[in-house]
């Protein structure tokens, strides 16, 4: 007869592989205790375990996907009101949608958007659907912010409250950046030189801090104050400039000098790429708001480990 089958053993660690785990795991704890002593490396180490935690980066991506679903209509609408409203001024016209498309990145070569020759319903029909997704996009925002507040789905707001506050949201980041886009192009036409440039920047960064940290406290029910959205606010608001200067820059220097068709592709994934790093790093900011005004650290670097410097 032949033996029954039994199931592989596993085999048992050799005292060299017990030696070496023992051996990691007393490094890993000498790491934990020392990040967590240090608030300069407890906070980060908080920041991302909760960004983990909250599956913020799944919010982050549905968030681009929505912008970048939005952005076209948008613009397209906005081009075509203007140039409707500025008829007898087509260059103020041309350069409002362009400085505004710039705002949020260089569209194709050279950021222009042609206004389509919409009338009557067909226009109410476009500004709808340009409001729809605009509104995804804000509503997925509000989504992300009271899931980091840690806010119950209970005490989220009802419908009519919730697309008011989306209204709202789209004001402030759809219509304020690009007009801060819009006074950023006129002064440095205005203004030249390499000093004049740096306090326009200075004051962009100024503006969309306030922009943005509106944006942080309408997007939630939880209660903030403005110094707890501020962190956040400032670094987010620094990370949008050098992100439009450097996308600006790639776009206008290597899309545009290749062929046309790859030209294109590069423009729609740079952009939709954009977006994402755009909703992580301003969820990135949302956590930190969170994990200051909470003080949400120290956190172990150990799984389902207390802090041992936790405060009670």
């Amino acid at each position: 007869m032949s033996e029954p089958d039994t199931p592989d053993q596993v085999p048992e660690p050799t005292e060299a592989a017990t030696a070496k785990q023992g051996a990691l795991a007393g490094l890993i704890s000498r790491i934990d205790e020392v990040q967590q002593s240090r608030p300069y490396l407890a906070v980060p180490v908080a920041v991302y375990k909760k960004f983990s935690d909250d599956e913020a980066g799944r919010l982050a991506a549905l968030i681009s996907y929505f912008a970048f679903l939005s952005i076209f209509p948008l613009l397209i609408v906005l081009a075509t009101i203007v140039s409707r409203v500025l008829a007898n001024h087509p260059d103020l016209a041309s350069e409002i949608v362009t400085t505004a498309a710039g705002s949020f990145l260089a569209v194709g070569s050279n950021g222009e958007v042609q206004p389509l020759d919409l009338s009557g319903f067909a226009l109410v029909i476009a500004v709808l659907l340009a409001l729809w997704s605009g509104l995804a996009v804000a509503n997925t925002m509000q989504v992300a912010v009271n899931t980091v507040y840690q806010v119950p789905k209970d005490a989220t707001p009802n419908l009519p409250n919730r697309v008011l506050r989306s209204i709202e949201l789209l004001v402030i980041i759809g219509v304020g950046l690009p007009i801060v886009g819009i006074l950023q192009g006129t002064a440095n036409q205005t203004i030249p030189g390499f000093f004049a440039n740096a306090l326009v920047v200075v004051g962009v960064v100024v503006l969309d801090t306030g922009l943005i940290a509106l944006a942080l406290r309408q997007a939630t029910v939880a209660t903030t104050s403005w110094k707890g959205v501020l962190p956040g606010a400032v670094i987010a608001s620094i990370a949008w400039v050098v992100l439009q200067s450097l996308a600006t820059w790639l776009l206008t220097s290597k899309v545009a000098s290749a062929e046309s068709n790859y030209g294109q592709f590069a423009v729609v994934v740079g952009l939709l790429f954009w977006f994402f790093l755009l909703a992580q790093i301003t969820l990135y900011c949302a956590v930190l708001n969170s994990v200051l005004s909470d003080r949400l650290w120290p956190r172990s670097l150990r799984k389902n480990a207390t802090p041992a410097l936790e405060q009670s």
